[in-house]
């Protein structure tokens, strides 16, 4: 699995076409398969973009916390040196 926030944006990106294409087609096999009265290949494709929908969330929530780790370094960095925040010093805001 990728591991960059990088990595993870284009896999978030490669599975939402994917995603799209499965939908799309769902619909459409839907709607033939409806007119013929089998619905087997529907089930099918139907539990194909429900996995890829799960991708999708799985890859959101990982980006989603490489951000808040991101978005947490950056603050500490940005902290001056000496100078801890009002909480620690026993101040309230």
């Amino acid at each position: 699995m990728p591991q960059s926030l990088l990595e993870l944006r284009a896999a978030e990106a490669e599975v939402a076409r994917e995603w799209r294409w499965l939908h799309d087609a769902l619909n459409e096999i839907a709607r033939v398969r409806a007119e013929q009265g089998d619905a087997q290949a529907f089930r099918l494709l139907q539990a194909q973009a429900m996995a890829v929908g799960q991708r999708r969330i799985e890859l959101s929530m990982r980006i989603a916390e490489l951000e808040r780790i991101n978005s947490a370094r950056q603050s500490a960095a940005l902290r001056p040196a000496g100078s801890p925040r009002p909480e620690v010093r026993g101040e309230s805001r």
